[in-house]
């Protein structure tokens, strides 16, 4: 088992959740395992320098998972939607947290750059939503003010107001699995039968 995943499941910090949807998802990485070790493969360039950003600011390393699910680990990846690079930011977030854009420069795209003001944008969803995790993530993935919204649903209706019990867009409802299905992954070397590459868990490309 390389560096790298060994470095990783030390920091995991994501609270252990059981729940039908996260096991749909690790059926689902079940049936697509190449498609898996490919984004996986991607990441070996930029996995140790991530890990290396993620430990100096004691944040949870499942968040160097996060590019699987967003960009395949491909920096240059562009969405239908206008996100672009490793951390799939739109150009509104990006602007808000730093990224500069021109027409020779995307700093969406560049690894460095994206990957700090992802970092700095997840501090940012973290303290807003009082250090939960799974919200912060949701919140990544369709905007504060949809969570916030759903939480302020439950709350006036007497509900739990922890992720899974909240109404949020069907896309955010399997993001948030999906993280944690692979987390799941990592973490029991071997137990769903997927293979994981050895990655180098040294820095690359500062």
């Amino acid at each position: 088992y390389s560096h790298a995943w060994n470095r990783m499941r030390d920091n995991f910090q994501f609270p252990a959740a059981r729940d039908p949807r996260l096991d749909r998802q690790i059926v689902w990485y079940q049936r697509n395992a190449n498609s898996l070790r490919t984004a996986l493969d991607r990441a070996d360039p930029f996995m140790g320098w991530i890990l290396d950003q993620l430990e100096e600011q004691n944040l949870p390393a499942e968040l160097a998972l996060l590019p699987v699910i967003e960009s395949g680990y491909q920096p240059l990846a562009r969405s239908p939607g206008g996100a672009a690079g490793l951390w799939q930011f739109i150009p509104g977030t990006g602007n808000r947290f730093g990224l500069k854009e021109s027409r020779w420069y995307d700093g969406r795209r560049d690894v460095i750059a994206s990957t700090q003001a992802a970092l700095e944008h997840f501090v940012y969803l973290r303290d807003e939503f009082s250090g939960d995790w799974l919200l912060a993530l949701a919140a990544y993935n369709c905007g504060e003010g949809a969570v916030a919204r759903a939480v302020q649903r439950n709350r006036s209706r007497g509900l739990p107001e922890d992720f899974w019990h909240l109404d949020l867009p069907s896309s955010t409802l399997e993001y948030v699995p999906k993280l944690l299905a692979l987390r799941d992954i990592v973490a029991t070397r071997g137990h769903y039968g997927i293979a994981l590459p050895n990655l180098d868990a040294e820095t690359q490309i500062a």
